[in-house]
């Protein structure tokens, strides 16, 4: 992988513990990584393989840079102050955005739109599991974009675990929206059902042998599920077009490239 992007660094940026996680996991498997821990990032071990950073040094210096940020505004304003930096950047190099955060195809659609002019390919990406999965490498991600840069981002993500294909840009994150969803109405229904049980003199034991054991939601942690779910209400409110969205971007950056 080193030769692949001629030994730069690998970039990752968050500010909550998954890509605090991440960037550990990376820099654990001798990859030099570099790190910008924004204000609620938990503190990492900094040393050989794993540099401090800022957002300015991964716009000019990494070939791929990890995101995990959830709020999509916070997440457009770094982009902005990343372009501002490549801007004047020489030499200017192609770069591999792995959005981690949790967005509607809508909202994808705007940071393509925004990162297309700037040789910044963005694909997504959800990290189904908690941190401590990325960080030995036993979380399963979800990845999605153009074959070229996706192929690109695997080669990284592979060292958090398990990586699916999902299709263009968009739909990790929707499918991940939709597990979340679907564990949530599990987890709601199997505490009714508990209740309800209870209610009609069931002793806790019995109900335990007979009902499915929802502990621990599968692999979504409490963090994801609530968030997830929520992006899967954000879906509901727009269900009209989402895949069209996702692949009309696909077919306008072809295009753009093919007018290259």
């Amino acid at each position: 992988m080193g030769h692949a992007f001629n030994n730069r660094p690998i970039g990752v940026i968050g500010n909550d513990e998954f890509g605090a996680a991440i960037a550990r996991r990376i820099a654990a498997c001798h990859f030099h990584t570099m790190y910008a821990g924004l204000e609620g990032s938990p503190p990492v071990p900094y040393g050989d393989m794993l540099e401090q950073a800022d957002q300015t040094s991964l716009a000019i210096r990494c070939p791929v840079v990890l995101a995990a940020i959830e709020d999509t505004d916070t997440f457009k304003k770094l982009l902005a102050i990343g372009a501002e930096v490549r801007r004047t950047a020489e030499p200017r190099r192609s770069t591999v955005l792995v959005d981690l955060g949790s967005r509607t195809s809508r909202e994808s659609q705007s940071l393509f739109e925004l990162l297309e002019q700037q040789d910044v390919a963005l694909v997504d990406a959800a990290l189904i599991g908690g941190a401590g999965a990325a960080m030995h490498g036993h979380a399963k991600i979800l990845l999605g974009g153009e074959p070229a840069p996706v192929e690109i981002a695997e080669s990284v993500l592979a060292l958090l675990g398990t990586v699916e294909r999902t299709g263009p840009l968009g739909s990790a994150h929707s499918a991940a929206a939709l597990m979340g969803y679907i564990e949530t109405a599990h987890t709601i229904a199997h505490e009714e059902a508990l209740a309800l049980g209870a209610a009609c003199g069931l002793a806790p034991e019995a109900l335990k042998r007979v009902l499915p054991d929802e502990s621990a939601a599968r692999d979504l942690n409490v963090v994801q599920l609530a968030r997830r779910a929520a992006m899967a209400g954000r879906m509901s409110r727009h269900p009209s077009g989402s895949a069209e969205i996702i692949n009309l971007a696909a077919e306008k950056h072809a295009r753009n490239r093919e007018n290259r």
